[in-house]
């Protein structure tokens, strides 16, 4: 039976504009046995099931305008003879993110049991303004990720306008991946609190941030440690201040990374605005809520009594929970998340005589898991957003950690999915975002291959073989018809970034002037191993790759033609127009070695200033161009390539670390915002297993190494 035989897309009349909330009701009367039923549900951007009060289910997956998913959800054991009321409240984004495209508001479901339709969306069915919410523009959490979310307790709509039926595709396909699993209340331990005057005015996040904190002895016994203070608490911690005071404030830990939905169990001795920010840590004594615009903060209206509250609709990455309530007296019974992971049926433990090296293994799984939602993300604090660069390294590491394949696969789907008319990939999907990075693209041929190669799955490889020569061709059409180099990419929208070192991060400017054009080694050689992935791809299909094979192998003799330089030993990184060598770092002369564009004596030369870190460093998301590099002569280099890992990895974890950083500068990077959960630092699993398994102890200097199922 099709999912959708009676049910039209609807939404509320005149609530189709940006962050928008709409609850929607219907009433199924059901008598005898329950068992059997299916509801088929998709929606933009997100929902929330319940019946008969209990919450069924949650979470839209990412998809686009014109290929909507729908989820399947059984009502088994919600159901119950006589009448049943359904409620699904729906949250609609409206605009572009890194995360979301802005499309028109939808909400499409029915109700199946065998043959039979039960309850069907209809111009008939009930809605309702979803009051509590602010409506409409309110602070971002980030550019990447939208808005933020406001809430008044208790606030009644005034309206009621009509459900009208809205012109969206019919879903055609069901969810490609399993649902997250929603946890109960994770325990928590409330570390600090005490009193706070607000010092400055403007966005939540700046009111939380710049607010005087002031210490206050905890309420209970004095004797009790901190740490024996845990949440949740039926009886309540109860929190006060004085009348000079603005309100009180606590600062509660989760005890490691984690992501999930925010849960709210406080009460007040009065109606009061609560401020609730997030963080990864307390480098500034708080949680840092205000970065650059940023507002890692939401409003809750209390009213008097007790609050309960759970918002499904936003996922918070965050270690630490920071709550200002503007009252006197307050009892905190809970404030925290409710997980929100992705269910895997197998995972992988690493152990090794060095304990740290067991150490890096495990927190390295948990960065992976910690990114993995409805699709990759490169973290799920600051952006939650899918990029192929990040993905590649997540989905490879976790070939070996999950033995997972679907969650990859919807992902490598969403990515082909976004291909734009210039013949490259968005910068995220399924988003739509105005400038997108040439090498991203280029990476996306070699994902592709890894999948076929660690799956065995040639047809989805099938299925993609047409995005990835639309890419190929793209970038061999570009070709310099003199040097047979690929340019920067001149164009406006385009960023010529590589990774964040000097000299590699490009610009987002906009046009590159015809004086400023360079032949970009880097660009060459994710283009060259991205020819080869192709190639390899297609002779594996039965296909005749030679064609993007001899234009891999031309392409690396023009790159170690151009770029080398005999006086140094090594490959430049850019050619001007001029024709000067410029830059010299680890990443280049990584990428030349993996795309087998260096051999002999240059391949030795190359090696050899990699292992003596010679060259301005590569940062944690493309290490494993190096240490692949490095691998080339692994009886040579294995013990540089994991002496490498037990530093920078191990640095992390001396600091604290539950999950690996965005980069070795934790969170002082990018203008105190860099992240401290950033899915494509957990490369160590894929050379502890690859390698650390299969070479000799002598080799790698690592013993007694073992895999089991954890």
């Amino acid at each position: 039976m099709n999912a959708f035989t009676k049910a039209k897309w609807i939404w509320e009349e005149g609530y189709g504009g940006v962050n928008t909330y709409v609850t929607f009701y219907d009433l199924l009367e059901m008598t005898g046995n329950t068992d059997g039923c299916v509801m088929n549900l998709s929606v933009d951007t997100n929902y929330c099931l319940e019946i008969n009060g209990t919450v069924v289910s949650m979470g839209q997956y990412a998809d686009y305008p014109f290929d909507k998913v729908y989820d399947a959800i059984p009502l088994d054991g919600y159901l119950t003879p006589g009448e049943n009321r359904i409620v699904i409240r729906c949250w609609h984004q409206g605009n572009d993110s890194s995360t979301v495209r802005g499309e028109d508001a939808g909400l499409i479901y029915e109700i199946q049991r065998g043959g039979e339709v039960l309850a069907y969306s209809s111009t008939e069915t009930f809605s309702a303004p979803e009051s509590e919410y602010d409506r409409g523009p309110v602070e971002y959490v980030s550019g990447q990720l939208g808005f933020s979310f406001r809430y008044y307790a208790g606030r009644v709509a005034t309206e009621e306008p009509p459900t009208v039926e809205v012109d969206k595709p019919m879903p055609a396909r069901i969810r490609p991946i399993r649902k997250l699993v929603v946890g109960d209340d994770e325990p928590a331990v409330l570390t600090v609190h005490g009193t706070f005057k607000e010092k400055k005015s403007g966005s939540i996040g700046q009111r939380m941030q710049f607010a005087a904190l002031a210490f206050r002895e905890p309420a209970t016994d004095w004797s009790v440690p901190h740490s024996d203070r845990p949440l949740p608490d039926a009886d309540g911690i109860k929190l006060t201040c004085d009348e000079e005071d603005d309100g009180v404030f606590a600062i509660i830990d989760t005890g490691r990374e984690n992501a999930g939905i925010l849960s709210l169990d406080i009460e007040v001795d009065e109606a009061c605005d609560i401020l609730i920010g997030w963080g990864e840590h307390l480098d500034d004594c708080r949680v840092r809520a205000y970065i650059g615009g940023r507002n890692f903060c939401c409003l809750y209206r209390a009213v008097k009594g007790r609050n309960r509250w759970v918002n499904p609709f936003r996922r918070l990455g965050l270690r630490y929970l920071e709550v200002h309530a503007y009252a006197k007296d307050v009892k905190i019974r809970y404030a925290g998340i409710r997980t929100t992971d992705y269910p895997l049926d197998y995972e992988a433990k690493f152990t090794c005589a060095d304990t740290l090296h067991t150490k890096i293994h495990e927190v390295a799984k948990r960065t992976l898991r910690m990114c993995m939602h409805e699709h990759y993300e490169d973290c799920p604090w600051r952006e939650q957003a899918l990029y192929t660069m990040d993905s590649r390294n997540q989905m490879l590491c976790g070939y070996y950690a999950f033995r997972e394949f679907a969650f990859p696969k919807a992902s490598i789907r969403l990515m082909a999915q976004s291909i734009r008319e210039d013949n490259m990939l968005e910068l995220c999907s399924p988003a739509r975002v105005a400038i997108t990075i040439p090498s991203f693209s280029a990476i996306f041929l070699t994902q592709v291959y890894e999948y076929m190669k660690y799956s065995g799955d040639r047809d989805f490889a099938w299925e993609m073989l047409p995005t990835m020569k639309r890419i190929a061709d793209e970038f061999l059409s570009r070709r310099d018809a003199e040097n047979g180099l690929i340019p920067c990419f001149q164009e406006e929208k385009y960023w010529n970034f590589y990774e964040w070192q000097p000299g590699l991060s490009g610009s987002i400017s906009g046009f590159v002037a015809d004086d400023d054009v360079t032949f970009d080694a880097p660009l060459c050689a994710f283009v060259s191993f991205g020819l080869r992935s192709l190639a390899d791809t297609m002779d594996t299909l039965g296909e005749d790759g030679s064609a993007y094979r001899d234009a891999h192998l031309k392409l690396n003799s023009d790159i170690d033609r151009a770029f080398w330089s005999d006086d140094d030993g090594c490959y430049y990184s850019y050619i001007n127009r001029a024709g000067e060598k410029l830059h010299t770092c680890e990443l280049t002369n990584s990428l030349i070695v993996y795309a087998d564009a260096a051999s002999g004596e240059r391949l030795d030369s190359v090696l050899d200033k990699l292992s003596k870190n010679e060259l301005l460093y590569v940062t944690l998301s493309h290490s494993i161009f190096k240490y692949e590099a490095l691998m080339r002569r692994p009886e040579k280099y294995a013990r540089t390539v994991f002496a490498d890992i037990a530093r920078q990895w191990g640095h992390m974890l001396y600091s604290g670390a539950t999950t690996f950083w965005e980069t070795i500068l934790g969170e002082s990077d990018f203008g105190n915002a860099g992240s401290l959960c950033h899915g494509w630092s957990a490369i160590p699993i894929y050379f502890y297993q690859k390698y650390a398994m299969e070479l000799p102890p002598r080799i790698t200097g690592l013993y007694e190494c073992e895999i089991t199922d954890a």
